[in-house]
């Protein structure tokens, strides 16, 4: 992105979160440059910076008054790195109180998966930024003609207009106004507008995958050039030179002396060793000294340079000697060994580069999903009121909300919306992961990608874009391999901060320990025939230390496996937020607690009883009808419908279809008065029949504790008893109790005599998701502790918990204590009880150097709990943000999946059993890695510091060990591509 551009898209005011793709990153030694160079600039935010090597990007935020985009970007190039591109994520306004306090102001856009409104960035005026390029301007004139007409149009909020970028940046209401009205607006006034694509697009590809074929593309031409010069060094030096007899011709040419001291083969291998040095050898240059002079920290590249560098100045220098003294004996050289390392180095990052390339197939495919372009329909009436239907082909990015699209059989629809006209089945697995079609008719809403089955029909939008379903799926995904750090990957973090400086150490002294042996004579001298100089001797084991020792395994080792692992989640319908954090929490559960509604059950409940006691009372209600009860649902159902309750859902249904078989209720008119809603208790307000003589009454609906709080209590008719039967009868049965008590309208000098009257009782049961108690079951096989929190009764949810096989659960719980129960089931901690035989056997041990005998079979410990929350409600938030691996199913509320870091897109609480063990998985893949590499390099620095020679008598040259080098990065990558063959286990 132009910094013009991003400069001119937020305000001085703003702290701007920018997401920069960068290019050249071979280990995590570049990532502590880039970090460290970054943490000294003034305005940038530290905390905030996250450098990815997996993903070769780099997350941040700065404040926008002190520092601009062109001075970060700048800092990353004098490290020696590219900035590829850079997107603006987010912002927020940052003030500062009286008190010199800050306070942040967020301004972001919640994710919902299934809610069909639309979203909040396009409920809001003005947030919405379409930026377009502009051809055929040539002065100022040109962009105030632009801006003039631009600005009249409905739903635009601001234009500006770089004349040297021809780029605009146009702020506009997405409802009103969308982008391709933009262009054609400028198109009529002369001009030719394109659409200036930003992030990831089916058009111009992922920008992740272009950076890795960018990438691979660099180092494969790169490979190429050296092996141009590497064939023919090779032929020379390890063919010509020691396969052939000194009698052939040919090697008798290579060793002919153009001068004293000087050989043919000499003359020809510098010639070839000089650009591979310095032309294919720059960027290790510019990268090793950048890294060290901007950000003291060196890297690989410092090492490659350093090993290179010695070779090529030892062997000029072995060279030049020999040729200024006038020998007849040409010095020893080895140009060959900055050749062979600089070209294995290029194919170790070219397979590095393939191999990790292969990490972002899941981004890939998703974005594959998405059809390039729309059919888009215009619907005009001729003269006689006939459609005339006009069709044509659009881009997908401008297609706008409100257009009615047609979709053919076997094409996929192309952006979230509704079926406008015509019935067709679809198939919806790659959300779902249900492979039998779903029918869908008029009204039906549809989703972005799935496939239409059957027959052509025609769809209105309505999110379209990033807004769409499969586009937040992406982001979330790119948010899940460039999220927040695993705990485990500080190992490889502090490794990598010190790695280089100890290689380079151990290189040096290995260095000096070889020549001071051969000082002292201890070294034969059978030892070294081949170079017949001790120094190039000592000076080829310390080259091959530096080459050999690369941190990218270690750095690799973590990063690989969670992108392999979270793009496997995203394929089986679980969308990891989180990152590699969210992984190891959920590795190391313990707990898991279930909200109930919506998310054990599906959130639809029904009423399945109800107990009228009005016309078993001395208590009527003033009306011209003659059933009481008719009039009580009529209130009721007028009630209940100004809440979003799920509860109050299922009375409004029972009220509208009672109410629909008997019209006489509708001659009596009734109005309320300030509903108001208590949280986790019920509804109260005031109602007024109109009839003869009109009645006021208060009207109270919830549960039992809510209508004593209001002084309600059972009509005084003896039939209590049967009341209380009823209700105990449903608090077995697990049913959800509802009771609905009224009481006369006091005015406000009134004293109250008579108590309100409970004169409806409701059971409503909710039905429990078909896989849930086998989810239950599954989650305590594997080790978990399941606990349910319900606002329920204690009776119900006991009812509840044991059909489901919970033996666990909180019941009665207010939506705002349910973070108080996580947080306890935090601090009860879990109990482990250890039954290893090594653990019992150093029990054992311990016991007896205390003088005391232990008999115990098992021994317990205490730790603290890590807790799990599951839930789907605005309710549920506090819990879950309390929680350490907040999760959402897929019909939560935009809330609800904000505050998660792992979302279950598919309705299946079975995805939990395999979040688990997808998450075992990576992390033990991980353990993998880090063991791997650290075996690797703890053996190979060594025998390439020559302490396997004394007994072998073989030395590993130089190019040997960048081969050698090339193997660790290229495994650890290739085992993190084994997590591809996870399999989701049958249930």
């Amino acid at each position: 992105m132009d910094e013009k551009i991003l400069e001119s898209s937020v305000s001085d005011s703003l702290v701007v979160k920018v997401n920069i793709s960068l290019s050249g990153l071979s280990c995590m030694s570049c990532v502590y440059s880039i970090e460290n160079a970054l943490r000294r600039l003034r305005g940038v935010i530290a905390p905030s910076i996250h450098v990815f090597l997996s993903t070769s990007n780099a997350i941040l935020e700065f404040d926008t008054s002190i520092i601009n985009v062109g001075q970060i970007k700048d800092v990353i190039q004098d490290a020696g790195y590219n900035v590829e591109n850079i997107v603006v994520e987010g912002s927020y306004i940052k003030t500062i109180d009286a008190n010199n306090n800050t306070m942040d102001e967020a301004k972001s856009i919640v994710i919902d998966m299934n809610e069909n409104s639309p979203s909040k960035a396009q409920k809001a005026q003005g947030n919405d930024t379409t930026i377009l390029a502009i051809g055929g301007m040539s002065c100022a004139s040109c962009i105030k003609t632009i801006q003039s007409a631009v600005e009249l149009l409905p739903g635009v909020t601001s234009i500006n207009i770089n004349l040297l970028t021809t780029q605009a940046t146009i702020k506009h209401d997405q409802n009103l106004i969308g982008p391709r009205d933009l262009i054609n607006k400028i198109e009529e006034l002369g001009f030719e507008p394109q659409l200036y694509t930003k992030g990831p697009s089916n058009n111009n590809g992922n920008s992740i995958r272009q950076r890795a074929e960018k990438e691979q593309n660099k180092m494969m031409k790169r490979f190429l050039v050296s092996l141009i010069f590497a064939v023919p060094t090779f032929f020379i030096t390890m063919i010509f030179m020691m396969v052939l007899p000194e009698s052939n011709s040919i090697r008798m040419g290579l060793e002919y002396q153009i001068i004293p001291g000087l050989e043919v083969n000499t003359l020809i291998l510098f010639i070839f060793a000089t650009p591979v040095q310095f032309i294919l050898g720059y960027p290790f240059y510019i990268k090793g000294i950048r890294s060290i002079w901007y950000s003291r920290q060196a890297n690989m590249d410092t090492l490659v340079a350093v090993g290179t560098t010695v070779a090529y100045i030892g062997s000029l220098f072995n060279v030049l000697i020999p040729i200024a003294q006038r020998r007849s004996e040409p010095g020893q050289q080895f140009f060959e060994t900055s050749i062979f390392l600089i070209t294995f180095i290029y194919l170790g990052r070219w397979l590095e580069a393939r191999a990790k390339g292969k990490t972002f197939e899941t981004i890939t495919k998703l974005m594959e999903l998405q059809p390039e372009n729309a059919t888009l329909l215009t619907i005009t009436l001729d003269e006689n009121k006939n459609e005339v239907v006009e069709e044509r082909e659009i881009g997908l990015e401008l297609v706008q909300i409100g257009d009615i699209l047609k979709v053919n059989a076997g094409a996929r629809i192309p952006c979230d919306g509704q079926i406008f006209r015509g019935i067709a089945s679809l198939d919806e697995s790659m959300l779902t992961g249900e492979s039998i079609p779903v029918t869908k008719h008029e009204g039906d809403d549809v989703i972005a990608a799935t496939i239409n089955l059957s027959s052509s029909i025609w769809i209105k939008a309505t999110r379209v874009g990033s807004d769409t379903t499969i586009s937040r799926i992406i982001d979330l995904v790119q948010q899940a391999q460039s999220g927040k750090k695993a705990p485990i990957e500080s190992l490889a973090d502090k490794i990598a901060q010190v790695f280089v400086p100890v290689v380079i150490s151990i290189s040096i002294l290995d260095f000096i320990l070889w020549i001071s042996l051969n000082a002292t004579g201890k070294i034969p001298s059978d030892w070294i025939p081949e170079y017949g100089n001790p120094v190039i001797f000592s000076l080829f084991f310390s080259i091959s230390v530096m080459v050999i020792a690369c941190p990218c395994a270690m750095g690799l080792a973590s990063p690989t496996a969670i992108m392999v692992g979270t793009g496997v989640a995203a394929n089986h319908g679980i969308l990891i937020k989180g990152g590699g954090e969210a992984i190891e929490t959920a590795f190391r559960l313990d707990t898991i607690a279930f909200d109930k509604t919506g998310t054990l059950t599906y959130g639809k409940p029904q009423v399945v009883g109800s107990y009228f006691l009005c016309e078993k009372t001395n208590f009527y209600l003033e009306s011209e009808d003659s059933r009481n009860d008719l009039l009580l649902l009529k209130i009721i159902g007028l009630l209940e419908s100004s809440s979003d309750h799920p509860l109050s859902k299922a009375l409004t249904q029972y009220a509208d279809k009672i109410l629909l078989k008997d019209e006489r209720i509708t001659t009596t008119h009734v109005t309320l008065d300030s509903v108001k809603e208590v949280t986790g208790k019920g509804l109260v307000t005031t109602v007024t029949i109109h009839c003869t003589v009109p009645s006021v009454y208060d009207v109270f609906i919830g549960n039992e504790e809510w209508l004593k709080e209001n002084d309600c209590v059972y009509p005084p008719s003896g039939i209590q008893e049967q009341a209380n039967k009823t209700l105990l009868d449903w608090k077995k049965l697990g049913y959800s109790i509802v009771l609905v008590g009224l009481s006369p309208h006091l005015s406000k000098n009134e004293q109250k005599i008579d108590p309100g009257y409970i004169l409806v009782q409701f059971g409503i049961a909710d039905t429990p998701r078909p896989d849930a108690a086998n989810t239950i079951k599954l989650l305590k096989s594997h080790g978990i502790q399941v606990w349910m929190i319900t606002g329920d009764n204690q009776i119900t949810a006991k009812a509840i918990a044991s059909k489901l096989g919970i033996e666990n659960f909180f019941a009665q719980v207010t939506p705002e204590r349910k973070a108080e129960k996580i947080k306890w089931l935090q601090k009860h901690g879990r109990t482990i009880t250890h039954r290893n035989k090594y653990f019992n056997f150093f029990s054992s041990i311990k016991a007896m150097f205390q003088n005391r005998i232990s008999h115990d079979i098992e021994t317990v410990t205490q730790k603290r709990a890590i807790v799990a929350m599951i839930g789907d409600g605005i309710n549920d938030s506090p819990a879950l943000a309390q929680s350490d691996l907040p999760i959402s199913i897929a019909n939560a509320t935009d809330v609800a999946i904000e505050s998660s870091s792992v979302i279950l897109t598919r309705a299946t609480l079975t995805s939990l059993i395999t979040l688990l063990l997808l998450s075992r998985k990576i992390i033990w893949r991980i353990r993998l890695n880090f063991l791997w590499a650290y075996i690797y390099n703890s053996l190979a620095i060594p025998i390439a510091a020559g302490a396997l020679f004394p007994l072998t008598k073989f030395g590993m040259r130089p190019e040997l060990a960048s081969l050698a080098m090339v193997c660790s990065s290229v495994s650890v990558v290739l085992s993190s591509l084994l997590l591809k063959r996870f399999k989701e286990p049958k249930y």
